[in-house]
Formats: structure tokens, sequence, C-alpha cells
């Protein structure tokens, strides 16, 4: 079982053990101290102070677009995955600004130098603070919101949410889950001790569940996940994809957990994806799909 996995494991026996009123122990793994900055990887960057609706304060980086390639006219707003901070996800988007993409990489509350406690609805509210910050810096920009694992359920949440309001042009998502007692249940079904507590995930709140919410997303889409996934099954993905209601398109990766930027080929699709808005672009007879 993999670290992620055991850590997902403890903090539901935790929660159902104590009650079901927190998500933060279950699902949010935050740590503050940073392992590097996009300097460490050759990007120029700037730190942006950002508040939440509800006053917290709120820490991303701005990695332009940057080097000798043509800057292109999108960015790309990069929601990372449920532990650590951005300085341990960040090699997935640094590809990035050397290909002409602006990137805004958010902390949630509680991460990295973000105030606060990670909790549903807050972190909504988080991404709604840097995608209001996008608009109102670079009004001309084609936003596209990448979100990997808890981030992608989160995309998908706060598009739902958002609808037109920051004219998102797309999505690319990475290894959603299902739903919040879904991820719960596969989490605790790996060990003979988790299956004791199944029957509790039932009392999980559903409120913010990525295969309803996906029912609401009409901007183009392009999700991977990886069949080799011991985190979050493909499954789990493909419930969210399949629930879709606007344009569409599933690539297959493989390897582990959100490691589908390693392999070039992927870098390239969802390159041409974030430029064209459209599974068409990809160059693809047909749109693959699970």
């Amino acid at each position: 079982m993999s670290g992620i996995s055991k850590a997902l494991l403890s903090a539901t026996l935790i929660v159902l053990l104590n009650g079901c009123t927190s998500l933060t122990s279950l699902y949010f793994y935050p740590q503050e101290v940073w392992i590097q900055t996009p300097a460490n990887l050759g990007l120029e960057y700037e730190d942006v102070w950002l508040s939440a609706a509800d006053g917290t304060g709120l820490h991303a980086w701005w990695i332009p677009a940057q080097g000798s390639t043509s800057h292109t006219n999108q960015v790309v707003l990069y929601l990372h995955g449920n532990a650590e901070n951005i300085s341990s996800h960040v090699r997935s988007v640094a590809w990035m600004p050397e290909r002409g993409i602006d990137v805004l990489a958010l902390d949630y509350r509680g991460f990295g130098a973000s105030e606060g406690q990670a909790i549903m609805p807050g972190v909504l509210q988080d991404i709604e603070a840097a995608a209001a910050w996008i608009r109102q810096t670079y009004p001309d920009k084609e936003l596209v919101v990448l979100g990997q694992s808890i981030g992608a359920a989160l995309a998908v949440n706060f598009v739902a949410q958002a609808g037109e309001r920051y004219q998102v042009q797309a999505l690319v998502l990475e290894a959603p889950f299902a739903g919040f007692p879904d991820i719960a249940r596969s989490a605790l079904t790996g060990t003979w001790l988790g299956w004791i507590f199944v029957p509790a995930t039932w009392l999980i709140p559903s409120d913010w569940d990525p295969q309803d919410k996906a029912a609401q997303i009409r901007i183009p889409t392009l999700m991977m996940h990886s069949k080799d996934d011991q985190v979050i099954p493909v499954q789990q993905g493909r419930k969210v994809f399949q629930n879709l209601a606007g344009e569409r398109c599933w690539l297959d990766t493989s390897g582990p957990h959100i490691a589908s930027y390693n392999d070039e080929y992927n870098r390239l699709i969802s390159q041409k994806f974030i430029a064209k808005q459209s599974c068409e672009a990809l160059g693809l007879t047909r749109p693959q799909s699970p």
C-alpha cells in the first residue's frame, strides 16, 4: 500500500471513529515547509498573495511563460493533490512555462504559506480567489483549469459552481475520484481491518461528489488516468468522465498516481488541448473513451 493510501486509510478510520463532521482530516494532508521553488527548476516566478471571500490569506506562485518559445494566450490555474504543498507538486506543470503557457499554482488554505485549515467548501473559495486574480490581472487570457487527484475533484466542483463567471475555457483532469464516500471505501477495502468500517462510509457527506457535479460541466474536458493507479483506481475517473455534459476526451496513461506528465506524449497532448480547447485538435480519429 502506498504512503498516500496508508494516510487516507488512517484518516478514514479516525474520522469514522469520531464522527464524520470534518472532511479536513480525511482528505487533506497539508505541509507548511517548501522543499523547493520554481527557481530550483530554473524558472522565474513571483509570489502572489490572495484573500478568499471569508478573509483567509492565500499564497500562490505565478510562473509566467518564459524562454525562447513563443508565448501563448493561455493561462493554467493549477490545483495540486491532497498532500504537502505546491513545492512538491510544481514539477507536474514546470514544463508549461517553457512552452509558452503561463501558470498560477495555488496552495489551498492550510498548505504552504496559505493561512487557515483546509476543509470543504472553504477550499472552493480559495480557487475562486485565484480565478478572480487571473481575470483581474490578465483579462484577455484564455483560462484553463488543471487539477490532479483531489485537485481534479475540486476543479470539477469549482467550474460547476462558477459557471461562466470566470470564463473558464477548458478543463484538464488527472485521476479524479468519483465521490468522497467512494474514495474512502476504496481506501478501507485495501485492508482487512478497513472492511469493518465500510458501512460507516455511507455517513460521509457527498455534497461535492465530482461524478454528480460533472453533469454541470459543459466546457471541453481532457481527462487522463493511469490504468496502474493504486491510489485512485481508474474506475473512479471513468465515473466522472461518463457524466461530463460537454465535449470530452479520455487519454489512457500508465505509471503511478498523477505521474502522467513524466511522459512527453502526455505533455504534447495536453499542450495541444490547452492551446485549442478542443478534443478534435488532438489529432485523434475520435476522442478516446474508457
